[in-house]
């Protein structure tokens, strides 16, 4: 496969020229700035006016399946990856049942071993999610688990915490974590004043039990400017201390919480508009790793219990490169590169995944139009929960390439089923 007269933007090897990429067997068997002369048996790409990226990494994902296949499984979550231009993900492990054990983990892997997409599926902190008992850390970093989290739920008792953090000194685990004190939370997912508490306060414990015990530690979908300082401060210290933000927190803000009711209705909640520009901030001087998605798919009927009683999240792995290009790259906030770095180079070092554009490197690419507009009006994911349905985008994916094969084209002609090579 040859892809020809692309614009290569690639933050890991720093490079940014047009040129021609040769592919085979997998991998990258050529990068060249300029032009390579075309072989018969090659399936040539025309991409003038395209861009060429490392595919994208999400951190945080829900794939549900097992007993709530009904919202979304491993395969159809697959699908909507891919279109957003993602080839690597880690899902959370708040499906019910909890993947708290070996056993659990080794069901996923046989679950997922025909997924076209690579899965790190992560496993709880504690057993049951109850924040009381921590799961078997040891017989986890045997069978090559890299990620441990309680997402949904915060690590409420210290020295629960503590043991943790020792046990990720010791192996050499992520510890990311949903950080949101119940105590301080009457009505998940709106923002006021002790729901903002509740996101600060923890954190600044967890800081100060980094800073005493080590570990790795991961801020997930941070939401507040107070918590963007915290957390800039502590990295001037040399804690190992990653942080993530989703394009929810990046696009929306408590005053539309009005008008989208319970489709907007997430944990930790959108804020103002301060929050959001300090997010944003956060994500151009570096305080902020990463995006992540936090892609939650609900039924309808789950948004349809009422303000309170509705549950969180929304999806969003679809439309996440869309969401930066219009609040940040169009914005002339971040340039294309270091948005990149955001979705691609920075999620796959938390990984320790390194796949430059380079001669011999596997190829996982995507293909983006940072100025094609397009209506968002259906879902590969089994949800529809967004409140970005029917909205005209900015910036789409046109191609994801896994291990050298076409898996997603919107570059081709025909109905959305034909778009899958998978």
């Amino acid at each position: 496969m040859l892809l020809k007269n692309v614009k290569v933007i690639d933050p890991a090897s720093e490079k940014d020229f047009e040129g021609d990429v040769l592919i085979k067997n997998g991998y990258i068997e050529k990068v060249l700035e300029g032009n390579l002369d075309c072989d018969s048996n090659e399936e040539v790409f025309d991409l003038s006016g395209k861009i060429l990226a490392p595919s994208f990494f999400d951190t945080h994902v829900h794939f549900r399946d097992f007993e709530e296949s009904d919202k979304e499984t491993y395969e159809t979550g697959a699908h909507a990856a891919l279109r957003g231009g993602y080839t690597h993900v880690c899902a959370m492990a708040n499906s019910k049942p909890p993947i708290d054990s070996v056993s659990k983990y080794e069901e996923v892997q046989e679950k997922i071993k025909n997924i076209p997409i690579d899965i790190y599926q992560a496993v709880n902190m504690t057993i049951g999610m109850k924040g009381e008992n921590l799961t078997d850390f040891e017989s986890l970093k045997k069978i090559g688990v890299k990620c441990i989290t309680d997402d949904g739920f915060p690590i409420v008792r210290e020295d629960i915490m503590i043991e943790a953090l020792k046990l990720s000194q010791e192996y050499g685990f992520i510890l990311s974590l949903h950080e949101e004190d119940p105590s301080f939370i009457e009505h998940p997912g709106y923002d006021d004043t002790a729901n903002r508490k509740a996101e600060i306060s923890i954190i600044e414990r967890d800081l100060k039990l980094l800073e005493k015990y080590g570990g790795h530690i991961n801020i997930q979908h941070l939401s507040s400017k107070e918590s963007v300082e915290l957390l800039r401060d502590a990295k001037k210290s040399g804690l190992k201390l990653t942080c993530e933000v989703t394009p929810t927190h990046l696009f929306f803000t408590k005053d539309m919480v009005e008008k989208y009711g319970t489709l907007l209705k997430v944990n930790p909640p959108v804020r103002t508009e301060e929050d959001r520009v300090a997010l944003i901030e956060g994500l151009k001087d570096g305080t902020i790793d990463m995006i992540a998605t936090d892609h939650a798919p609900h039924t309808a009927g789950d948004k349809k219990l009422g303000e309170f009683k509705s549950k969180s999240g929304l999806i969003s792995i679809e439309t996440a490169f869309s969401v930066a290009m219009e609040k940040i790259y169009h914005e002339k906030i971040m340039s294309m590169r270091e948005i990149i770095r955001c979705l691609s180079t920075n999620p796959r070092a938390l990984f320790g995944i390194k796949s430059p554009i380079a001669t011999g490197e596997r190829a996982d690419l995507v293909v983006l139009d940072k100025g094609a507009e397009y209506i968002y009006d259906h879902s590969y994911s089994k949800s529809n929960n967004t409140p970005l349905f029917g909205r005209k985008m900015i910036g789409k994916v046109l191609m994801t390439i896994k291990d050298g094969k076409v898996l997603y084209n919107d570059l081709k002609e025909g109905t959305s089923e034909d778009r899958f090579n998978c």
